[in-house]
């Protein structure tokens, strides 16, 4: 059963870097579509927009799979410790 516990110790690091690079991506994201007042022409804002709305989704989406893994694992620990 240890190497289990090894396994889903790596895990939970990974999903946890996982979850703060999502932050990070989302939060950028974020601040391009909020540049886009600030842009001159039509065609950067156009860029801006559709850059900072990827970004957010890519960002939004490492963070909700990273938490919905760490549930998955924080759930599964407490069953094998709880029988």
């Amino acid at each position: 059963m240890e190497p289990l516990d090894i396994k889903d110790r790596a895990r939970m690091k990974s999903m946890q870097i996982n979850n703060a690079l999502g932050i990070f991506i989302l939060f950028f994201g974020a601040v391009v579509v909020a540049a886009i007042p600030f842009s001159d022409n039509t065609f950067d804002k156009m860029t801006n927009l559709v850059a900072g709305v990827i970004l957010v989704i890519i960002g939004g989406g490492m963070m909700w799979y990273a938490r919905k893994a760490i549930k998955n694992i924080k759930k599964k620990q407490e069953s094998s410790t709880g029988s």
